[in-house]
């Protein structure tokens, strides 16, 4: 049995005005003045359990769905608003008339609001056991966000308190067909990214943690569009998890980050939350063209910056420290396209001040760590998953006669962490904490040793006593012997080549140290 409007109520509502609204919340932060504020314009009020309670004591005027489904809740709560009392007169047609009869007949006001928050499956079902994640499976709130997002010709929908203020503010102005299906859009988005999680973590218990997933479900949003792509023909833009909010925040964007300068940004910012030390890295074109840790970030960026000058102009710079006016005064004389930092001084912001079209991005945690369990790459209708494995990676090995000295094997582990973020076939050569030269993208491992000694050499730097890291094994002894030659006397290599006792007996030859980390750090 249903109940008529309470008295007072107009049944056709103030011009553009919800005659009635359903509030069913989880979320319940901003509710109160919500729905005050529809209920002080004539809205009736109708919520369900919890979310009745709520507003009840906040003095807000409230109908509770069993009163208007004359049919109290079922199964513990499991039932509430599963009921055709609350989906008729949202998803009735309101220019048809034989719709709105029926619901006049029933003596039911059309729904013309519905506001839903979801329960908090993503952040707090997967971390329950079987039973208890399955009880923060909404089923209801799910039904009425997709009703009212299908009919939102008539019905405005509202998936999140943050939209509040929005719906509101429409509504005063005048509630626009662009307004009700920009709703409808980001209703529709919220309940796909809710189902893709669920199933993602069914899937996810389903098989062992090592094993790719079974299903992957990922619903993107635009955050914006950019100039171009790769090149000026491409159209391109930014994409998020939709839904969530990116920490990337511009701090100066006079002219706007490129598709590229995306790319660069993530590829710095990843290798520079590598160090614990104050560290400065430098990428250009995807790949770091200078990498330094120091006492202090400004020497860190000298350094990085002396790997490689010729390549570093108009590079993208990250830091793993507070921006100072140190550093900042010594970036700012260079040409370069984008500075990202976790935070910065009053001091270094004033530095770039004459420099408009440098872009300034402040960094969080969220942004310098690494991506989840399984990473992605979409192709050409289809895409690859690949995971690094849990716990530490395996002991690096002493294969040589001459072990590395504490000087060389600290070398060697920042060699490590540079040349795991370069493209294969990848070289790294380094002095103490300080890339020196790089040979990257290669068709042939003794090519990338060439061109890393080409670098080093073009910028000036003295490869004597410097260490090499290889991404992959030598599958020959030259590239051993051209790195000798040149000066290097420590290598890192994962090892598993056939001919890797003619690798080491020609490292041993030449008196070189080498390790293997039986692990291969291949990046395409």
């Amino acid at each position: 049995m249903s109940v008529a409007p309470h008295a007072g109520a107009e049944p056709t509502g103030a011009v553009g005005w919800p005659r009635a609204a359903l509030l069913s919340l989880s979320d319940k932060t901003g509710a109160t003045e919500f729905a005050a504020g529809l209920a002080a314009r004539g809205t009736r009020i109708l919520a369900s359990g919890g979310t009745a309670s709520h507003l009840e004591r906040a003095g807000v005027p409230v109908t509770k769905v069993e009163e208007w489904t004359g049919f109290g809740e079922m199964l513990a709560g499991r039932v509430k608003t599963l009921h055709p009392h609350v989906h008729a007169p949202i998803l009735a047609r309101r220019g048809s008339r034989a719709d709105m009869h029926e619901l006049e007949s029933r003596g039911l006001l059309p729904l013309d609001l519905v506001a839903v928050t979801l329960y908090p499956f993503e952040t707090r079902g997967v971390s329950l056991d079987d039973a208890g994640m399955v009880e923060e499976i909404d089923i209801g709130g799910v039904a009425l966000l997709r009703a009212a997002a299908k009919n939102h010709d008539g019905v405005i929908v509202v998936h999140d308190p943050s939209q509040y203020a929005e719906v509101t503010e429409a509504l005063a102005r005048g509630v626009t067909p662009a307004d009700r299906r920009r709703w409808a859009v980001a209703a529709f988005t919220r309940t796909a990214r809710y189902d893709g999680c669920i199933a993602m973590e069914l899937a996810r218990r389903s098989v062992p943690a090592d094993e790719p997933p079974p299903l992957a479900a990922f619903v993107l949003e635009r955050s914006r569009t950019l100039r171009y792509g790769e090149n000026p023909h491409q159209p391109a833009a930014l994409y998020v998890p939709a839904g969530k909010r990116v920490g990337l925040a511009s701090h100066r964007e006079a002219k706007e980050l490129s598709y590229n300068n995306l790319l660069d940004l993530d590829a710095a910012a990843r290798l520079v939350s590598r160090f614990e030390r104050p560290a400065c890295v430098i990428v250009k074109h995807n790949q770091p063209c200078g990498a330094a840790c120091a006492d202090s970030v400004s020497e860190a960026y000298t350094r990085a910056h002396a790997s490689d000058p010729l390549s570093a102009f108009g590079g993208i710079i990250a830091v793993n420290r507070p921006l100072d006016h140190a550093t900042a005064s010594a970036i700012a004389k260079q040409f370069v396209e984008c500075v990202a930092f976790p935070d910065l001084s009053p001091e270094a912001d004033q530095a770039f001040a004459r420099k408009p079209n440098v872009r300034l991005v402040r960094l969080s945690e969220a942004d310098r760590a690494e991506p989840g369990a399984w990473q992605w790459k979409a192709m050409a209708g289809w895409a690859l998953a690949q995971r690094e494995p849990e716990g530490e990676p395996p002991p690096w090995r002493e294969v040589t006669k001459r072990a590395p000295s504490a000087d060389e094997r600290a070398a060697l582990r920042f060699a490590w962490e540079v040349v795991t973020a370069a493209r294969s076939n990848a070289i790294a050569l380094v002095r103490g904490e300080s890339l020196v030269g790089l040979g990257s993208g290669q068709t042939s491992r003794v090519d990338a040793v060439d061109v890393a000694l080409m670098k080093a050499k073009r910028a000036g730097h003295d490869v004597s006593g410097s260490v090499l890291a290889s991404d992959g094994f030598f599958p020959f002894p030259d590239g051993v012997t051209r790195a000798a030659e040149a000066g290097v006397r420590a290598i890192v290599q994962p090892g598993g080549s056939v001919k890797d006792a003619e690798v080491i007996a020609e490292a041993d030859r030449l008196g070189l140290a080498m390790l293997f980390t039986d692990r291969r750090v291949f990046r395409h």
